[in-house]
């Protein structure tokens, strides 16, 4: 089996810093707080927030009393985190790391999460190993994905058509959506693995709105539409309304963004 040739890190920060992740982060604050309410973290757990991004995990557990650690492998989301924890006066601890690469002992945290995070590592394996590892035994793992029937995973797979063959991508990272792909990547090494299912309403006037938006706030998107012959690019926006208008509500004004969330006790 060929395998898949890691991004840079230049690159990976780089798509995490154009764009305007802040803006796409504030949608995702209710998928936060459901996710440490679902780690059933309290006063004095030891939290790891991993790829925690603008901190929206992060700083949801310190409001519940826990000792909390944000780690993330791109400088500007970090600056950006501390940002947010400075407005609210929250004593956490933001470190520079890579998911594949915790820079954190073993059996360090009491829970470790991930709210759309860890699913964009290329070595989905060495992820869930790290995961694994930096929680005690008895710890709670949690975390949050696009499902493969999302329209994230169907937005990524129209653009995927328009964009040169990539033989060594690592796999899509809504697999850490499908439950058979994580019991498979965990294994026998995390016990009483549950799935539920939520949604995420993400504001838009028409599905071509929502699109355009990916393109503005979204990096990795954006700068794969770079990638898009130009002579094509409207042709992307008409099959991109169309492939998203299954998931758009008129009722509501907003694109519904279905999600998994993962829950499990380490052996």
């Amino acid at each position: 089996m060929t395998q898949p040739t890691p991004k840079p890190t230049e690159q990976i920060q780089k798509e995490w810093t154009v764009g305007s992740y802040p803006t796409l982060a504030r949608t995702f604050l209710p998928m936060a707080s459901r996710l440490v309410d679902a780690a059933g973290v309290g006063p004095q757990d030891r939290v790891l927030d991993v790829a925690c991004g603008t901190g929206n995990v992060a700083l949801t557990a310190f409001r519940r009393g826990a000792d909390v650690t944000g780690v993330d492998i791109t400088p500007a989301m970090l600056d950006g985190a501390r940002e947010r924890a400075a407005v609210i006066d929250a004593d956490v601890d933001w470190e520079a790391g890579d998911a594949t690469a915790l820079p954190f002992g073993d059996d360090a945290f009491d829970a470790t999460l991930s709210c759309l995070g860890h699913m964009f590592a290329d070595d989905a394996d060495a992820a869930a190993t790290e995961l694994v590892r930096v929680t005690r035994p008895g710890g709670r793992i949690a975390f949050t994905s696009w499902t493969p029937e999302s329209g994230i995973a169907a937005m990524m797979q129209t653009l995927s058509t328009y964009l040169p063959p990539r033989p060594d991508s690592p796999p899509p990272p809504f697999l850490w959506g499908d439950p058979d792909t994580v019991r498979s990547r965990f294994g026998d090494r995390v016990e009483d693995l549950r799935f539920e299912t939520g949604t995420v309403r993400y504001p838009a006037l028409s599905p071509g709105h929502f699109w355009e938006s990916m393109t503005s706030d979204s990096g990795a998107i954006r700068l794969a539409v770079e990638e898009v012959a130009e002579s094509e690019t409207a042709a992307l926006w008409e099959e991109q309304s169309e492939t998203l208008a299954p998931y758009f509500s008129d009722d509501d004004n907003a694109v519904e963004l279905e999600y998994r969330l993962v829950t499990g006790t380490v052996a």
